[in-house]
C-alpha cells in the first residue's frame, strides 16, 4: 500500500470513528430522554403521595443510576434509586428493579431521613449517599464501628454532618444547588461550585417554601 492510500486510508477510519462516537453520543441521549420520560409517572406519584418535592426524587434517580431500572453498584446497591438489601428490607422493597415500588420506597426513606435530620435537605441527601450513621457520626464526632468492625469517622471529626468524602459532597451539591438557586433540578447539566461552601436547605415538602439557612464549611 502506498503512502497515500494508507494516509486516505487512516483519514477515513478516523472519520468514521469520529461519527460513531457522535451518534453514540446521540443515542445515550436520547436513551437517557427515554429512560427519563418512562420513570417519571412514578416519581410523580410518590411526589404526591408523600409530599417529597418531585425534584429531589428526579435528581437522585439520575445520580444514583441515570434512570436505569437495572442498574447494580460494585457495592450491591440495586435498581434505579440503589437500594442496598438491608435497607430495602427495611422499607419492604422486595424487587428493587421495580421503578415504581423502588421509587415509592425511596420517597419514603427520604420522608423518614429529612425527619430524622429535622428538614435538612443536605443531610438527608448525604445521608442517602453515605448511610444514616455516617451523618450521625459526622455531625457528633462520635466514632461510629460497623457490623463489619470498620470504623467511621475514627478522628472524631465534626464537619456539620456531610462526611468528608467526596463522592458525598459532590452529590450534595449536584442535589442541593439547583433547589437553592431556584431552578427544577437538571441532571443533565454539570453543577460545579466557584468555593467551597454552600447553604442547606431546612425545608423539604411541596408546600414549603426553599429557603437558605447556615452554611457548612465543605473541606
Amino acid at each position: 500500500m502506498t503512502k497515500t492510500k494508507l494516509l486516505s486510508t487512516l483519514s477515513l477510519i478516523l472519520f468514521l470513528g469520529a461519527g460513531a462516537m457522535a451518534q453514540g453520543r446521540s443515542d445515550s441521549e436520547q436513551s437517557l430522554r427515554e429512560r427519563a420520560s418512562e420513570i417519571e409517572p412514578a416519581i410523580i406519584e410518590a411526589s404526591n403521595r408523600y409530599g417529597i418535592d418531585a425534584r429531589i426524587l428526579r435528581a437522585i434517580c439520575f445520580a444514583e443510576s441515570r434512570y436505569r431500572v437495572n442498574a447494580i453498584s460494585p457495592k450491591g446497591a440495586l435498581g434505579p434509586m440503589q437500594f442496598m438489601p438491608e435497607t430495602a428490607a427495611r422499607y419492604g422493597l422486595k424487587n428493587p428493579y421495580d421503578p415504581r415500588a423502588a421509587i415509592d420506597a425511596a420517597a419514603r426513606y427520604l420522608r423518614d431521613l429529612l425527619a430524622r435530620f429535622n428538614g435538612r435537605l443536605d443531610l438527608a441527601v448525604a445521608a442517602y449517599n453515605a448511610g444514616e450513621g455516617a451523618v450521625e457520626s459526622f455531625r457528633s464526632g462520635k466514632p461510629l464501628v460497623l457490623r463489619t468492625g470498620k470504623v467511621v469517622n475514627a478522628r472524631g471529626m465534626v464537619t456539620g454532618g456531610i462526611p468528608p468524602y467526596p463522592e458525598t459532597r459532590s452529590y450534595v451539591r449536584a442535589i442541593v444547588l439547583p433547589l437553592l438557586n431556584g431552578r427544577s433540578a437538571n441532571p443533565n447539566r454539570a453543577l460545579r461550585q466557584p468555593n467551597n461552601s454552600y447553604s442547606t436547605v431546612p425545608v423539604t415538602t411541596q408546600k414549603q417554601s426553599l429557603k437558605n439557612s447556615s452554611f457548612i464549611e465543605i473541606q
